[in-house]
């Protein structure tokens, strides 16, 4: 079976993993639930009651008064997160169709994006990937299209890289900073010696070729300069793919 093995920095990424059935997270939920958080940007903690049946979201300020928003009903997953560099976080309302939405309380505000609808699997991502406060939305898909949401810009970009199943094996996906400039990039490798880094700062993709003898990285700073290097280990030794310099290396 076709596989992907999604490697993450737990303290700047946060991952969410969809399927076509039994989806994890606040997903396909009847009942309401209630999120803690700060929405309105005021420094006092909301608490936010969410309904997916009925698409509803109404906050109660721990400063006083309500507010409320309605967006599609049986989302997905619906995430707290900050995305658009302003104090507060956001609601990212994702479907399995070609919507995402983004709940703003501190604007009164709702924003639409559209992408790729859910197919044959995504991941969605969260993590700070152009340099700019404000988390980016990451949706990474099983068929190689990669989709940003730039919520401060009110922008998306799409990105395409080699499917899952690409070289004959799974695809290794590493979110993290690697050219040692701020804001992290999306590393994707495959056991036919390719891999290919999203770069969402500069808006473009890079691809690097090398010598394999198939197997998963290791991500580690082994040159003391900033930025993560990806390292393969092989019986005829060691290849690093240092982004920064733009450079496979072998050891």
């Amino acid at each position: 079976m076709e596989t992907m093995k999604f490697i993450m920095d737990a303290r700047r990424v946060f991952v969410r993993v969809l399927f076509a059935a039994g989806l994890a997270g606040w997903a396909m939920a009847s009942h309401a639930a209630t999120i803690v958080a700060d929405f309105n940007g005021d420094g006092r903690s909301d608490t936010a009651t969410i309904t997916a049946a009925s698409g509803s979201i109404s906050i109660a300020h721990g400063g006083g008064g309500t507010t409320s928003y309605g967006v599609p009903a049986n989302w997905l997953t619906i995430s707290a997160v900050e995305v658009n560099g302003v104090a507060g976080a956001e609601f990212v309302v994702t479907y399995a169709g070609t919507v995402v939405w983004v709940v703003d309380d501190r604007a009164r505000a709702t924003r639409l994006y559209l992408v790729d609808a859910l197919g044959s699997g995504r991941v969605v991502s969260f993590s700070e990937m152009n340099g700019v406060a404000g988390n980016e939305v990451a949706l990474i898909y099983n068929n190689g299209n990669v989709w940003v949401i730039n919520d401060r810009a009110r922008r998306t970009s799409l990105y395409h890289v080699p499917a899952i199943g690409s070289g004959g094996g799974p695809r290794y996906v590493r979110i993290a900073e690697f050219n040692g400039t701020a804001g992290n990039e999306i590393m994707f490798s495959y056991v036919d010696g390719t891999s290919y880094v999203v770069d969402e700062r500069l808006r473009t993709t890079r691809a690097y070729f090398y010598i394999t003898s198939g197997g998963a990285p290791t991500y580690a700073n082994v040159d003391g300069v900033a930025g993560l290097e990806a390292i393969f280990n092989y019986t005829f030794g060691q290849v690093w793919i240092v982004d920064r310099t733009r450079s496979v290396l072998y050891r």
